[in-house]
């Protein structure tokens, strides 16, 4: 048995195939995906409905930065992975340090960064 096994990661993507992605990657992994949800309030509302263990999150939704929900992870203690095509730089202050995978990334990296963010829990 992995530690991946069963543990849930919620996943913020809007592009299609980049979703599809993720999605396979995560499942070969053994992790089980919460969503991917596309729109800002839907990630939201499904955020507060759902139980997972990660958050991976695209910061730009179609023109709208789901900085609300970042930070609304981030005060209930949920690791989160940024996934952006964003330098760290153009990124607000408070979410400069968190971990981010720039795109395009590969499947093992967003596999690996995931796996940190579960040990360091």
């Amino acid at each position: 048995m992995t530690g991946s096994e069963g543990c849930r990661v919620f996943v913020v993507e809007d592009e299609f195939l980049v979703a599809l992605q993720i999605e396979d990657d995560l499942v070969s992994a053994g992790y089980v995906v919460v969503g991917p949800f596309t729109t800002l309030q839907g990630s939201i509302i499904a955020s507060r409905e759902q139980k997972f263990e990660v958050a991976t999150l695209d910061l730009n939704l179609r023109g709208e930065f789901v900085y609300p929900l970042v930070d609304e992870l981030l005060e209930r203690g949920v690791p989160v992975l940024l996934l952006t095509g964003y330098t760290v730089s153009d990124l607000p202050e408070r979410f400069r340090a968190l971990p981010r995978l720039a795109k395009p990334f590969d499947g093992p990296e967003l596999i690996r960064q995931v796996e940190g963010l579960l040990a360091a829990r």
